[in-house]
């Protein structure tokens, strides 16, 4: 069975599902909110988000809460002589495709290929000008949720599969709703709840709930009622 997308509020309910050991209790010491709040920190953490700015001169905005999310070691793929990768997420759209801010080299972070808008590469074969600066360039054209390369990147046979790594805008997680679903990656989500249980992991927190109204707790000190 497929795994529900994930949100602030599942990945919260299954940290605290951890710590307790079971349902998170009303009156927990780690409350759902202190839960949620963890998880919006962690995931931002996780993705090494960075403030984005653009210095546009057509007046250009972006949405407010707009930051970088970090995506690293996206596999590359052979395409009809060129390559191909395929988003993470699907960043915010802003204009000329700035919601995929760069795409680089994993193994060479100073490796950067150079954003192409769509159509722009067909065009600039029958521009020489354009030819002679773009065609001895790595470059991508996006493509919905994919980003075609003017080259072909793949590696050989027996050899590790080349990478790259993506800077796509995003909302800042701090800013989604508890059901909204996250900008995280599924082999992120394990990592995510480790990392807020070890947040709370020197908080005292009951294993059980003590029940006052218990028959055979009736009469006995409060101290010394047992825990149900």
């Amino acid at each position: 069975m497929a795994s529900s997308p994930p949100t602030i509020f599942r990945l919260a309910e299954e940290s605290g599902r951890i710590i307790y050991g079971g349902n998170i209790p009303v009156a927990g010491k780690v409350t759902m909110g202190e839960l949620k709040i963890a998880v919006a920190q962690v995931c931002n953490q996780l993705l090494k988000v960075d403030i984005l700015t653009i210095n546009s001169q057509d007046g250009e905005t972006i949405p407010n809460g707009t930051v970088l999310g970090l995506y690293e070691n996206i596999p590359v793929t052979s395409w009809r002589g060129k390559s191909i990768a395929t988003l993470p997420i699907m960043p915010i759209k802003l204009k000329r495709n700035m919601g995929i801010y760069s795409v680089f080299d994993s193994a060479n972070p100073d490796r950067e290929f150079i954003p192409l808008q769509m159509g722009q590469f067909a065009m600039s074969r029958s521009q020489p000008s354009i030819v002679s600066g773009v065609l001895g360039q790595c470059c991508y054209e996006p493509f919905g949720r994919q980003i075609v390369f003017t080259k072909d990147l793949s590696t050989p046979l027996g050899t590790p599969q080349f990478m790259v790594s993506m800077r796509l805008a995003i909302l800042d997680v701090t800013q989604y709703g508890d059901f909204d679903i996250l900008p995280i990656l599924p082999e992120m989500e394990w990592p995510i709840k480790k990392e807020v249980v070890a947040m709370f992991a020197g908080e005292q927190v009951a294993d059980k709930v003590i029940d006052p109204g218990r028959k055979e707790q009736k009469g006995t000190p409060l101290p010394q009622q047992a825990q149900s």
